[in-house]
């Protein structure tokens, strides 16, 4: 047993690891059993010792988040039905197999939700068909395979956990959808830090795959390679926890090379397990 505290506002589940179909520990299962087997172990009246302790504010803001975090895991896994795939789910890193020095630093996969990625490429430049989708730390692909819907050159995973990959290739192999407009996929088992990207144009997303170390090496060696061959180049960093926009986006501004496009605020969709805060910077051919 162990206790999963949620975000800086305090409040605690406590959980039993729980496996999904392909032995991995997902935390988005079993949320409500895990509630109510809380609440028998503790007596009835464990609800209002938490409201208590914490305040009817931050009670209700923590069921409402359990409460959207439920419903979006359904819609993924309803999404995930519909196009015969496995890519929902909040998968732990801590019993899988990793490439390199930096499992610590990594963080939960949780795939991008349909609607945000679509938001998010309303937002990018219109001609981006000659260049190279790269989602780094793609977990079991989701965001590919949205990415797929859009008419990339081709469109790169790169994934650390080989349980992650696996599942990735499974699904790339697997899924059919009538909009699929690009069909070269492939996944990268690679440590993000020790990845070369590619000399073509590039789309690099991130959605907060690692911690700032590791963040600030691969966006060194992205900077390196624009410098080494001279190309066009967007980034799209989306946060939706542990605030990692607030380094990132001064991050890429201090490069020298990038700069930030104006884009609207995101709109929390039921989709989402949580509202993305993104930011899109893009560096001409010329760096």
């Amino acid at each position: 047993m162990f206790i999963d505290w949620d975000g800086a506002r305090g409040m605690t589940n406590i959980e039993m690891p729980r496996l999904d179909r392909d032995g991995l520990e997902d935390r988005s299962f079993g949320r409500f059993g895990r509630a109510w087997s809380h609440i028998r172990q503790n007596g009835l009246l464990e609800p209002l010792r938490l409201v208590h302790r914490h305040g009817l504010g931050a009670s209700l803001g923590f069921v409402q988040r359990n409460i959207r975090h439920m419903l979006a895991d359904r819609i993924a896994r309803k999404w995930d039905r519909r196009h015969r795939v496995d890519t929902a789910g909040s998968i732990q890193l801590g019993a899988l197999n990793v490439i390199g020095p930096h499992r610590a630093m990594g963080n939960e996969a949780v795939c991008t939700s349909p609607r945000t990625f679509d938001f998010i490429m309303k937002s990018l430049p219109r001609d981006l068909h000659n260049h190279t989708f790269i989602d780094i730390g793609s977990g079991k692909s989701r965001t590919l395979l949205l990415a797929s819907q859009y008419p990339f050159a081709e469109i790169i995973g790169v994934e650390f956990a080989r349980e992650l990959v696996d599942i990735a290739r499974s699904n790339i192999e697997r899924f059919r959808d009538p909009s699929q407009k690009c069909r070269a996929l492939s996944v990268v088992e690679a440590d993000a830090a020790a990845y070369d990207f590619p000399q073509v144009p590039l789309v690099v997303y991130f959605y907060n795959p690692f911690s700032k170390d590791v963040f600030d090496i691969v966006l060194m060696n992205l900077v390196s390679s624009l410098e080494r061959h001279p190309r066009d180049c967007v980034i799209v960093y989306g946060s939706s926890s542990h605030r990692a926009i607030d380094w990132a986006r001064p991050a890429i501004r201090e490069t020298g090379i990038f700069r930030e496009l104006a884009v609207p605020a995101m709109p929390g969709f039921l989709d989402a397990v949580r509202t993305i805060d993104y930011a899109v910077f893009q560096v001409q051919a010329a760096v």
